[in-house]
């Protein structure tokens, strides 16, 4: 059977758009596609994904969540992407995707998330692409990217005034950082030295401090760099500029 708000075909279930308020019951045990994406889910009742064992894909975006509950998403075990973007999310529960060991894709961009949990990420061992822009993370906790080492893509875009020294010591997949719209001043000697794959870096709209013996890293690295700073996805070396003076840093 499936849900009378929603639509099925085959392992999908299709309840986006449908003016929700909460997860509708029902939902076939058989479900590997689950769409909720732009409704009015305000809040998820623990254990309402709990029989949904084969969901490899769960896109709850667009919605009105200001939590989740902890324990949420632990049988989601064959999970893949999980879209939680654009909704109002204040705060993650500590452990909330450890059980996600098969998750590919974490959206969790344009929400009002200000910290993340130490270890956060810690069991998503093959996540490769993590989105975290749009929110209020003036900091990161040390190693807290350190046990993703197939990302390919990081968005980082935020409030964030520093970024720990070996932020991205383990991140040698990395294809695309996005950096910009921080708060940042300057960067740690050596951050991006290991990121031998590194196609892509957004370093546009910060703070960078051109008087600060700190910046000497960052303008050599753009020197040595120039074909792989973008600004919006274009070839743009010149999009990195010392704050109060755009003066470019080459």
């Amino acid at each position: 059977a499936c849900p009378s708000q929603c639509s099925c075909s085959g392992t999908q279930v299709n309840c986006h758009e449908r003016r929700l308020a909460s997860v509708p019951a029902g939902i076939p045990t058989t479900t590997q596609v689950l769409y909720l994406y732009t409704n009015k889910i305000t809040k998820l009742e623990p254990g309402v994904f709990d029989s949904l064992v084969n969901l490899q894909q769960l896109y709850l975006h667009l919605n009105r969540l200001s939590s989740i509950p902890a324990g949420m998403f632990d049988k989601l075990t064959n999970l893949k992407e999980l879209k939680l973007y654009s909704n109002q999310l204040t705060a993650l529960p500590e452990g909330v995707f450890d059980k996600l060991t098969q998750l590919t894709l974490l959206e969790l961009q344009n929400n009002q998330l200000k910290g993340v949990p130490r270890g956060l990420f810690d069991r998503l061992v093959n996540l490769q692409q993590l989105y975290l822009g749009g929110n209020q993370l003036s900091a990161l906790p040390d190693g807290v990217f350190d046990k993703l080492t197939q990302l390919t893509h990081l968005g980082l875009n935020n409030q964030l005034k520093n970024v720990p020294i070996g932020a991205f010591q383990r991140l040698t997949q990395l294809t695309i950082l996005d950096l910009n719209s921080n708060q940042l001043q300057a960067l740690p000697a050596g951050l991006f030295d290991r990121l031998g794959n590194l196609q892509q870096l957004d370093l546009s709209n910060n703070k960078w401090d051109c008087a600060c013996t700190d910046i000497m890293y960052l303008s050599t690295w753009i020197g040595q760099n120039s074909g792989k700073v973008t600004k919006d996805r274009v070839n743009n070396p010149d999009s990195a500029v010392c704050f109060g003076t755009n003066i470019t840093f080459r």
